[in-house]
Order: structure tokens, then C-alpha cells, then sequence
């Protein structure tokens, strides 16, 4: 069947359908049929309704994101109108507060009580409630629905309340009213309160049993957070295993097929909420407009992460098992530069939080051990190295560099190490395509000590007047000297960064000039070494190079 996408709104590019506190219309039978989630608190959804009437309720829906809601049906449906619009709907709740048992209780014969300075509670009047007049707080509205939505922390309290006793009508102030006697019947707990819904309207020239219209949009309230593990156990190969816990803040999802999306979309309006949710007045639709959309960050990286160094150094005795054995990874499917990983028939309510074991996989990789190495000269070609800085220990870092050999990207995310059934340390996975590889620290590597000290060999003063300042040409000698107390061999990658022109270094290393240091006076050259240190073995690591000093 051929079918004609047609627009009707501004909203959603991936989105998620809100579950509302009223029950749906008997006459929408709308129902998700797939859901695609965003690391970033977004969700797509695809929604699917049947069209058995001329007149059709889609809502509620949640507060779609400006240019993603679209409505499609096929060229046969002859649909004649589409219009959201704010109505009212009633919801029986509980009485919580007597003013919300006298509202309840509207025809019944009572003896009310007001309590007076001295503790004594006396009675105010007696009679039969006649009405109970409402001052009610506009409601704030839900995030994720559209339309303004009830609040449910707030409960809209009468205001005035009128008795019919024996001698004439009495209007009392309930609040001051400490006490209810129900004089003839049980009382009701429960009462009825208006509060703001949502509709979507389609009419239609005739019915069109059969057919269904498509609703597609993006919006908040849902999202994944993935997670991996990385047993070293097997020194030839590490198990991976990843996970993914989903939150759901808004519509029930039953049996639905959920796509976990890896990548980085281009979102321009996804904090721009379409018209046609009913959110805002169109002023504040102008406004948030003219602001501009977002571009979505591309993650956070959580900083103050304990700390804590682990050995290797085990005893050889039995570990229960911590590596989860999920299975290979599921083909995934390529859009673009976005990579979807499939999950079938989920069932998450509204409000829970979901655990979804994704794979197991052996992937190659290879411990290594790191020692970064900042440059000591500033921006404004001054040495800023320091005591303080020159007396802290160098820290080495013992990580693992994998290499993706499975059929999907790694996706940006936390990475616990683990060997033995013991964890080892905790690191961030950078997304990582397949074939490429990824470095993910573990610990602090203590049996390996570094030592480095730069030393001023020579200096020409004012060697060279730039912009009215003089600068003094300076030969610096730098040492690094690294011994293993390890039990086994490693792998060490030096780093370091330095401002000046190299003028020797041994072993040599690999030099690359960096095009941070165009508009400075020196330029920033990045020198890597990579050591292979037998245990108990040191080793030395020379550099000479001349670097301008500004006085």
C-alpha cells in the first residue's frame, strides 16, 4: 500500500510517548510500535492508530521537539482535519485533607468542629453540605506531556463551603475546620477534579477500518546508559561484555522493539517544543525559536571517580566468576554515521528502570604502560614549571589497549576492568568503530617509578626582540629515567610535549610539530617513545632542544 507521508506540526526527530494520569479515550488505539533511544535523554518513537471512525483521538502524546512530528496515513484516507486543542477531564482522588472529605461529601448531614485558643473544640455549625466553591492554583504542567498537564504535588483545596441548617444557609471557611461529624451516612474518601487534557484530532470524510495513520516524533523522557566489562583473566584475549540500563519516564512500553542508537546526532531544535503540543502561547513559541535550538552535548565525562590502585599479584586460588557470558553481539543496523543496536519486545512501565545484557565478545588487546609529560612552557613563552610541581611523584599509568574486533561500535562509555573475579579499576570506553583501538586506563602503576629533570645548559641574552619584548634563547637538557620492579616485562609510551626546536633526543623518537604553537614565538613539538623494560631493568631517555624565554 502506497502511502503519502504528510506534516502536520512542528515536533519530535526521536521520541518517546507519554503515559498521562487519565485514561486514554476508548475511541484511540494508539499503540508504539518501535522506539529508537539517544544516550541524551531523547527517544524517537513511531506510533501506529486505526482509523474505525470520521472522528479519531490521538492524544495524549508527549511535548514533541519543534520540526520532528509527523503524521502519515495512505492516499485513500481522506482526512479533512487535524487539530490539538486543551480540554477537560475528570479523576476520582482521595481525600487526603477534611477540606477534601467536606468536597466529597456534597448532601450529607454533618456537625463541624473549629478549634479555638484555649485547645477546646466546640461546635460550628450543623447541617447538610450544600456546596463547596474551589479556588484552584493553575496547575504546572508536565514535563513530558503535551498540553498543560495536571500537578500532582499540589491537591486544589475548597475555599467556601455552604451548610443548610435548620435555621437558614451558613457559608464557613473550611481550612479553619478541624473536625467532621457524618451525622447519617458513612462518608465518601474519594471525590472527582477536573484537570487539564490533551487532544489530537483527526476527522476524516468516512471511516477507514483497516487503514491506520503513522505518528512519528522526537522527544524527552527516555533514555539508555551503557556500560562495559573487561576480564583480563585470559592473557591472550579479554572478554567484553556490555550492558544497558534504560530509564523510562514516560509511556508504558509492551513487547515493543527498542533500537539503542551509538553516535552523535546533529539535533538543532530539540529543546524547542512543537506548536502543536499545546505547551506554550505562541509568544513563548516565538521566543524559545528566536533563542535557537541546542546542539546536544556529546557526553560529560564524570570527574572525582575514586581512586583506587590494585596489583596483580593474586593468590592462585579459586574466584566465583563476575564475567556475565551474554552471547555474541546482534546485528545491528548502519544509518549514516548512527549505528543501531536492536532489543526486542521490551516491557518497561512508566517510571521503571530497565537492565539489558547486550554481549559477550573476546576482543585482542595488550597491556601498556603510560607516562604523560606536560610542557613546561607557557603561552606567554615563560617556563612554568614550579617546586611544588617538579617535587610530586610522576605518575604512570598501567592501562589496556583493545582493539575492536567485533561487528559494532563501541560506544562512549563507563569501562570496569576486572581479572580473577576482582575489580582492577574503572575507566571511560571512547567511542571506538570497528577495527579501530581504544586505550582504557586501570590503575596507577606503583612498580614502575619515573623521574624527570630539565636542566638550563646554556643561555643567550636577548637574543631576539619581538613585539618590544626581549626573549633570551635558552638550551635545556631534559632526562627521564624509569625503572621496572615489576616481576614481568612492559610496554612503556612516553609522551611529552615541549616548546622550542629539538635539537637531540635519545632513543630516538617519533617528533610531530603540533599547530598549536603558529602564533607563538616557539614552536610545540610532541615527542613519543615507545620501551620495551625487562624486569628489574632501568632506562634512560634523552632530549635536548632550545626554547625562546620571554623576560
Amino acid at each position: 500500500m502506497k502511502k503519502v507521508a504528510i506534516a502536520f506540526a512542528v515536533a519530535a526527530l526521536l521520541g518517546i510517548v507519554a503515559g498521562p494520569l487519565w485514561a486514554l479515550p476508548e475511541q484511540s488505539l494508539t499503540r508504539v510500535k518501535r522506539v529508537a533511544l539517544f544516550k541524551n535523554g531523547l527517544g524517537y518513537f513511531v506510533l501506529e492508530a486505526q482509523l474505525p471512525s470520521t472522528t479519531v483521538d490521538l492524544g495524549p502524546l508527549p511535548a514533541a521537539s519543534h520540526g520532528t512530528f509527523w503524521l502519515n496515513w495512505p492516499r485513500e484516507v481522506n482526512v479533512t482535519r487535524c487539530v490539538a486543542d486543551t480540554t477537560t477531564t475528570t479523576q476520582l482522588v482521595n481525600a487526603v485533607t477534611i477540606p477534601d472529605l467536606i468536597s466529597a461529601n456534597v448532601g450529607k448531614k454533618v456537625r463541624l468542629y473549629e478549634r479555638y485558643l484555649s485547645g477546646e473544640q466546640m461546635p460550628v455549625v450543623e447541617g447538610t453540605i450544600c456546596s463547596c466553591a474551589q479556588e484552584r492554583t493553575p496547575p504546572e504542567p508536565d514535563p513530558y506531556i503535551s498540553g498543560p498537564g495536571p500537578d500532582t504535588r499540589r491537591m486544589q483545596q475548597p475555599a467556601l463551603v455552604t451548610i443548610q441548617t435548620d435555621t437558614g444557609a451558613v457559608a464557613i471557611n473550611p481550612l479553619q475546620i478541624q473536625r467532621v461529624d457524618f451525622l447519617d451516612q458513612p462518608p465518601n474518601t474519594t471525590f472527582p477534579r477536573e484537570i487539564p487534557a490533551y487532544t489530537l484530532t483527526l476527522d476524516l470524510a468516512e471511516p477507514a477500518p483497516g487503514h491506520t495513520v503513522t505518528v512519528s516524533y522526537l522527544a524527552k523522557g527516555i533514555t539508555w546508559a551503557p556500560s562495559y566489562m573487561i576480564d583480563v583473566s585470559d592473557p591472550k584475549t579479554a572478554a567484553l561484555s556490555a550492558e544497558a540500563v534504560i530509564v523510562n519516564e514516560v509511556q508504558d512500553l509492551d513487547g515493543v522493539p527498542v533500537d539503542l542508537i551509538t553516535g552523535f546526532p546533529h539535533l538543532q531544535f530539540a529543546d524547542v517544543i512543537t506548536p502543536m503540543a499545546m505547551k506554550e502561547k505562541l509568544a513563548g513559541f516565538l521566543a524559545s525559536l528566536g533563542r535557537g535550538g541546542s546542539e546536544q552535548a556529546q557526553g560529560s565525562r564524570a570527574a572525582g571517580v575514586m581512586s583506587q590502585r590494585a596489583a596483580y599479584g593474586y593468590q592462585d586460588y579459586a574466584q566465583p566468576s563476575v564475567l556475565p557470558e551474554y552471547g555474541a553481539a546482534a546485528a545491528g543496523q548502519v544509518a549514516e554515521d548512527l549505528f543501531l543496536y536492536p532489543l526486542d519486545a521490551v516491557r518497561l512501565a512508566k517510571g521503571e528502570t530497565g537492565y539489558y545484557p547486550l554481549f559477550t565478545e573476546r576482543v585482542s588487546y595488550n597491556h601498556i604502560y603510560q607516562w604523560d609529560i606536560p610542557d613546561y612552557v607557557n603561552e606567554q613563552d615563560q617556563y612554568g614549571r614550579n617546586r611544588q610541581e617538579s617535587e610530586e611523584p610522576e605518575v604512570v599509568w598501567h592501562s589496556l589497549r583493545l582493539r575492536n574486533d567485533t561487528n559494532l561500535p563501541w560506544t562512549t562509555a563507563p569501562a570496569e576492568t576486572v581479572k580473577d573475579g576482582q575489580i582492577l579499576g574503572q575507566d571511560t570506553l571512547n567511542y571506538t568503530p570497528v577495527g579501530a583501538e581504544t586505550t582504557v586506563k586501570i590503575t596507577q602503576a606503583v612498580g614502575v617509578k619515573a623521574e624527570q629533570v630539565e636542566l638550563e645548559v646554556n643561555r643567550e641574552r636577548d637574543k631576539v626582540h619581538m613585539y618590544g619584548d626581549p626573549f633570551d634563547l635558552v638550551t635545556i637538557d631534559g632526562r627521564l629515567r624509569i625503572r621496572n620492579f615489576k616481576s614481568e616485562p612492559i610496554t612503556l609510551e612516553i609522551s611529552k610535549t615541549l616548546s622550542g626546536e629539538v635539537k637531540a633526543n635519545s632513543p630516538e623518537a617519533k617528533i610531530t610539530q603540533l599547530a598549536r604553537g603558529l602564533t607563538r614565538m616557539n614552536p610545540v613539538n610532541s615527542l613519543k617513545w615507545t620501551l620495551e623494560i625487562a624486569p628489574g631493568e632501568e632506562k634512560d631517555v634523552t632530549y635536548t632542544y632550545d626554547v625562546l624565554i620571554r623576560r
